[in-house]
């Protein structure tokens, strides 16, 4: 078996592409979910390794953390995915991102997918991409108890454009769209992710929608609009999938007052004023990144994002999800001593 000291993993960041939100547990195992989701060329990177001369475990994120003890580790998803793995002691994590956190393009998972392919690749263990998306699904949502859906971990373990369907039982379907490439060009030329300037905790958002009266017959609709967006998706008809975003965020606008504000919403409006003719915020709402579609003239539309002082981010779709970067294979390890 082979077994490696030293392991860096990329892991992509996504976007949801339509019926998002259906795969949160409330509603999917009321009316099953179906949603469709992307892999993006923005990564989070994880470097884990053995520490040789002592036993101390050394963090690197946005804080250093440097303990004899895995129970004084603050970074509660970090320290549970290394007790799950029984990395205990002499191990150090660094991790770096593209993005910042709280945008709502699914960091917490990909920082999980990523941690957990290393930690597999490191002990030699034989895992699967949808295995290793189930396993950090486990210790995200069962164990560390971070509220959200199922899309996250699959999409950045698998990459690619997905089709994500939940029986209301909880077993997941994850079905490869093969768009051809003239049509990924299309998707890839007129959409745009916008930085709305505000992030955002998604689990405050997410358990806002529990008391709402309608979000059940809300997300029967965004779910259809997901289903929808499929057909747009693989003719690279940005037009229909624009305006099947514009109404996929009204609708969800409609669940809590916490997916918008006053000041999103205008930046919505003269995101269309622009040239976009619709979009919505990835991810849970209130904030993070605006997905917009501009069927024509990108260029006139970028100018008026300088002028309203936003900021986008290039991307395309990302094919391989989480991959090994580099390991540093050894005959022995103390890991299982």
């Amino acid at each position: 078996m082979n077994v490696f000291k030293n392991v860096i993993t990329n892991t992509p960041y996504r976007i949801s592409l339509g019926g998002g939100g259906t795969d949160l547990p409330f509603y999917f195992k009321e009316r099953g979910g179906f949603l469709i989701t992307a892999g993006i060329d923005q990564y989070i990177t994880v470097h884990l390794a053995e520490r040789i001369l002592d036993d101390k475990i050394f963090l690197q994120y946005s804080e250093t953390e440097w303990t004899d003890s895995i129970e004084y580790i603050k970074h509660r998803l970090i320290k549970n995915i290394l007790k799950y793995y029984s990395l205990t002691k002499g191990i150090q994590v660094s991790t770096i991102s593209s993005m910042p956190t709280y945008t709502g393009l699914g960091a917490s998972s990909s920082l999980t997918v990523g941690l957990v392919n290393a930690i597999v690749k490191l002990k030699g263990l034989s895992l699967s991409k949808i295995e290793i998306a189930e396993a950090s699904f486990n210790i995200e949502r069962n164990i560390t108890k971070l509220d959200g859906g199922y899309q996250d971990q699959y999409i950045a373990a698998l990459g690619g454009i997905q089709a994500i369907e939940i029986n209301e039982d909880g077993k997941i379907f994850c079905r490869k769209l093969n768009i051809s490439t003239l049509n990924l060009d299309k998707l890839i030329s007129g959409l745009v992710l916008v930085h709305s300037k505000v992030n955002r905790r998604s689990d405050k958002i997410i358990k806002s929608q529990y008391d709402s009266k309608n979000v059940m017959q809300c997300y029967d609709k965004i779910k259809k609009i997901g289903v929808l967006s499929e057909g747009f998706l693989m003719n690279g008809d940005v037009e229909q999938l624009g305006l099947a975003m514009d109404e996929h965020w009204a609708i969800k606008k409609d669940i809590s007052n916490m997916m918008s504000d006053s000041y999103l919403d205008d930046i919505y409006i003269k995101l269309k004023n622009a040239g976009a003719n619709g979009g919505k915020i990835i991810g849970a709402g209130g904030g993070g990144f605006f997905l917009m579609a501009v069927p024509k003239d990108k260029e006139t539309f970028h100018r008026e994002l300088k002028k309203l002082d936003l900021r986008s981010i290039p991307f395309n779709f990302e094919f391989k999800g989480s991959h090994i970067m580099y390991a540093q294979e050894i005959l022995k390890t103390s890991l299982n001593e």
